[in-house]
């Protein structure tokens, strides 16, 4: 499973693009998840301890030279700030081991009693199955995919990559050139994968009544 955040996509808007072995997942980018990670995840850790270290610094710098007063006092604020920041952070990361132990084990002590009930355990491995990628409501199957395109780079908007279905439809992916190769190549996987190339030779004549193979990237998409 491989996951690509960062895409927009025409028709679509701000997507999470998720590849699976047999289709690929299309999730809409929630706000709210963007706004955690820049404000909870681990570049937000990385910068904070970073800007611990450069009040540090920065004070007692200040402090052999001979700074004037507000400059130490600001460095202090900064480290303060910086400090109670770094504390959130770890209290959320506490929080939410302490939470997940928690279901985790409610998990366990619910579920593992129950599997000796025969229609309990036929009821959750059957929940189970059904609860792969292929039950979410963005779920697109490689053997729907038709083709895929790469387009020019844009340096203000990024690059295109463009898909179309078997049924005609053709959704646009805009994001990094780095984000955007890994799209074409995620696509172009399944389609290998799920459209092999005819072993025939090219001179070779299709069987009569046999339909002519089409290639997994057949001309530009369709308007």
């Amino acid at each position: 499973m491989r996951e690509i955040a960062g895409v927009r996509a025409t028709p679509g808007g701000r997507v999470c693009v998720q590849f699976h072995d047999h289709g690929f997942v299309v999730r809409r980018d929630r706000l709210a998840g963007r706004v955690a990670e820049a404000f909870l995840g681990d570049t937000a850790g990385w910068v904070t301890a970073l800007v611990l270290l450069a009040s540090v610094g920065l004070h007692s710098l200040s402090d052999k030279a001979g700074a004037p007063h507000a400059v130490q006092v600001g460095c202090l604020w900064v480290f303060i700030v910086s400090a109670c920041y770094a504390a959130l952070l770890a209290l959320v990361r506490w929080a939410a081991g302490v939470v997940g132990g928690i279901v985790f084990f409610l998990l366990v002590v619910v579920t593992l009693p129950g599997l000796l009930i025969p229609g309990y355990r036929r009821k959750v491995l059957r929940r189970r199955r059904a609860g792969g990628p292929e039950s979410e409501p963005g779920w697109v199957p490689a053997t729907a995919l038709g083709g895929v395109w790469p387009g020019q780079a844009d340096p203000s908007t990024g690059a295109v990559v463009t898909t179309q279905c078997v049924d005609g439809s053709v959704v646009a992916y805009t994001a990094r050139p780095d984000k955007a190769r890994e799209l074409r190549d995620g696509f172009e996987a399944l389609l290998r994968t799920h459209r092999p190339a005819p072993t025939a030779m090219p001179h070779q004549q299709s069987a009569s009544g046999a339909a002519p193979y089409r290639s997994w990237n057949p001309g530009p998409p369709r308007g």
